[in-house]
């Protein structure tokens, strides 16, 4: 029989559980700092009240987001594993958990969305916690990688911890743009491809043949885009240098909605009012942080590979632009984070000042990917689109894990990652 208390017990958890859903969605809309607990009520479609009465406080509600969002994965996943035979071949085990952490992934896309937002946000000890629970989780994944691995189903010349991290920064990156606007891959067949690009490399046999991974060194990133006329103007373009390089820190750590110029004055240790010089609004700024961040990658990937002889395979361009975009990714730090985190979040007519150059460069990749395929280098039963999309997840989450004075250099893992994507992890 149903009692008068089981019913509203029921409808308390109905009730926060639709609060969660609600905070999830708006910490990936606005970030931690920028979201109010009446936004959150308003798109949970209850009263303040009734949130306070299942959360305190904000911190109470994002670490719950926070949580949960880790413990529905995990459970996706753990679950999807039991139904395995224990004899199984480690290499069945680990295509399952790739499935199903993408699943999992795709069907709470806030709360992954969220996390990867607002982490460097909230305060240091709900941070903590979480990243304690992560780590939990990437010892499950560290003892997968190590079975298939005493099995001799994995190759043993790659850095299998770093192999690990970059396709998990490549599923969690993909509740950003899957699925896409229009023409998504059924979920199927998005599974398949990261199988392919991870499991088995996108390189055909001809390409992995003859391609010679011409090694990119750190680069330095070039200044803005000005060019002083006098010493003014120069003491100006360095002005505004430091501004920028503030912005991508306060953005990075307090997301767009959170962030005002008093808060990058304060960074760039100058007065708001000197600020105001250099850029009239927020809105300005952010378009000139965006703008520099997308511009500055892209004239290093590009000088890569003009670098590159004429005669060079088209494979070995990929190679180099997979190698430069990471080495950026890695050196412009803040930029790239930003980037990541605060796109999304600003008014489209801000976003708009810079997506001539996303496109542009998203546009070099697909040619070099379908030049591949045209040469018969790259493997022709992918779609390119998906493929640079996943390969561009991996490279920008390195800056989430990747340290320096860890075991591989920034050349190094560039090295490892374009060989792990065109041959993949498996053993031959």
């Amino acid at each position: 029989m149903t009692t008068a208390r089981s019913r509203s017990g029921g409808k308390a958890l109905a009730t926060r559980s639709r609060i969660l859903d609600a905070a999830a969605h708006e910490f990936r809309r606005t970030g931690y700092t920028g979201t109010r607990l009446s936004d959150i009520a308003a798109t949970a479609n209850t009263q303040a009240g009734s949130l306070y009465y299942h959360f305190s406080s904000r911190e109470e509600l994002v670490e719950a987001v926070l949580r949960v969002g880790q413990e529905r994965t995990e459970t996706y996943v753990f679950d999807r594993l039991a139904a395995i035979p224990p004899d199984a071949p480690r290499m069945l085990v680990l295509r399952e958990a790739i499935a199903a952490h993408l699943t999992s992934v795709l069907k709470t896309g806030d709360y992954t969305a969220a996390t990867i937002r607002i982490l460097s946000q909230v305060p240091e000890e709900i941070r903590e916690r979480q990243i304690a629970a992560q780590r939990r989780y990437g010892e499950f994944w560290r003892d997968l990688f190590a079975a298939a691995l005493a099995s001799g189903e994995l190759r043993a010349d790659l850095d299998l911890s770093a192999t690990r991290m970059l396709l998990v920064g490549a599923l969690n990156s993909s509740a950003d743009w899957y699925p896409s606007r229009s023409r998504a891959l059924p979920l199927d067949r998005l599974i398949a491809h990261f199988y392919s690009v991870f499991l088995e490399g996108i390189a055909t046999p001809e390409g992995r043949g003859h391609r010679v991974h011409r090694r990119v060194t750190t680069p330095t990133p070039p200044a803005p885009p000005v060019a002083p006329s006098s010493a003014a103007s120069a003491r100006g373009a360095a002005t505004t240098a430091r501004i920028l390089d503030a912005a991508a820190t306060v953005f990075r750590t307090r997301g767009y909605a959170g962030t005002r110029l008093v808060d990058v004055a304060t960074e760039a240790d100058m007065q708001t009012g000197s600020l105001y010089y250099h850029f009239g609004s927020r809105e300005d700024l952010v378009a000139a942080l965006l703008a520099v961040a997308w511009q500055r990658t892209d004239d290093i990937v590009r000088r890569s590979v003009a670098e590159l002889p004429a005669d060079a395979y088209p494979i070995d361009r990929l190679s180099t632009v997979i190698a430069a975009h990471l080495l950026s990714a890695l050196a412009l730090g803040d930029y790239t984070s930003a980037l990541i985190q605060i796109t999304d979040q600003v008014p489209d007519e801000v976003r708009s000042r810079s997506a001539p150059l996303q496109r542009a460069y998203a546009t070099l990749w697909r040619n070099l990917l379908a030049d591949g395929v045209a040469a018969g280098e790259i493997r022709a039963d992918l779609d390119v689109r998906i493929v640079h999309r996943m390969i561009i997840g991996a490279l920008n989450w390195t800056i989430e894990w990747y340290h320096r004075d860890g075991r591989l250099t920034p050349e190094r893992l560039a090295e490892q990652t374009v060989s792990a994507v065109f041959e993949g992890i498996t053993w031959r």
